[in-house]
């Protein structure tokens, strides 16, 4: 029997793998822009980004988009390297509960 198949059906694979990434999510982002709190989070796939687990994304009331990620932090730096390198961003960083707010 495959790997896959011993660890349950695709359904069950699909809710352990959501369950996993709703465990990363933060409680609340802090606006890289304002400093506000952005409780209004999405995640966003991570398909073909190795070493990355999660990574979210919120709206500011201000306009302003503020990212997180969580993985490899090797992963992380080169996924915020990307972003930045097409776009005018402010990077910063935050332990899931939304405190540590430290503006790059």
């Amino acid at each position: 029997m495959g790997q896959a198949k011993q660890r349950g059906s695709r359904e069950q694979r699909i809710a352990q793998a959501q369950e996993r990434i709703e465990a990363t999510r933060p409680e609340k982002l802090v606006c890289n822009g304002c400093g506000a709190d952005v409780t209004t989070i999405h995640p966003v796939s991570t398909r073909g980004l190795a070493g990355i687990e999660a990574i979210w994304v919120g709206q500011c009331d201000c306009g302003q988009t503020t990212f997180a990620a969580s993985g490899e932090p090797s992963a992380v730096q080169a996924f915020f390297d990307a972003l930045g390198s097409d776009t005018e961003l402010t990077l910063g960083s935050q332990r899931q509960d939304g405190s540590g707010h430290e503006t790059a």
